[in-house]
């Protein structure tokens, strides 16, 4: 005899209880929450295609996007967000499976990429959330190392340093809170 299947639960567990398209319906009726749609042009690319984190935003220091992401990676992740203006240059990639190594080993839980990534059938395998632009096989010959900074702005939208980036399968979206803070609504309503 075969019994009904019944999903478990996550009532108890408010972080794994969204997607991006619940959280853009629970955000619609609050402007406090900072509700930013990021266009659908960022390709997940990582071995997690659901992950969340506080941004830390990193804007480019120099004017083609090269840039080395490997001493951030190496910092303590504490589950965060790389937000990385590579200023959509598709000359180079800027995250390759070595920098992507360092993320997972420090507890990052994902790179977002206003850039390319290379080294994409690794990237699949790890458990790392990674959305750029697309893939490029080459790195730049030269690459500044990269700083966090107060905030990026890309494709018309500032993400800030200490905001709050959601992907999945639908999209990216920022919040400018966490979704489980109880002001301003009920935005972790699954």
């Amino acid at each position: 005899m075969t019994q009904a299947f019944t999903p478990p639960s996550y009532r108890s567990a408010p972080d794994v209880n969204w997607t991006t398209a619940d959280l853009c319906d629970a955000c619609m009726d609050y402007a406090d929450w900072g509700l930013r749609v990021l266009p659908p042009i960022f390709k997940s690319y990582g071995g997690r295609s659901w992950y969340f984190g506080q941004v830390v935003a990193v804007p480019s220091p120099a004017a083609d996007g090269a840039l080395s992401l490997a001493g951030l990676l190496a910092e303590p992740g504490l589950g965060r967000v790389l937000v990385v203006d590579g200023m959509g240059s598709a000359a180079h990639a800027i995250l390759g499976d070595r920098m992507a190594a360092l993320g997972v080993q420090n507890g990052w839980s994902g790179v977002l990429i206003n850039g390319h990534v290379r080294d994409t059938p690794v990237l699949a395998r790890m458990p790392l959330g990674v959305h750029a632009l697309g893939a490029m096989p080459n790195r730049p010959a030269a690459m500044a190392p990269a700083a966090a900074g107060e905030q990026v702005r890309f494709h018309g939208i500032a993400i800030r340093a200490g905001d709050w980036l959601y992907a999945d399968t639908d999209g990216v979206i920022v919040l400018s809170r966490r979704h489980t803070d109880p002001a301003g609504g009920d935005a972790g309503a699954g």
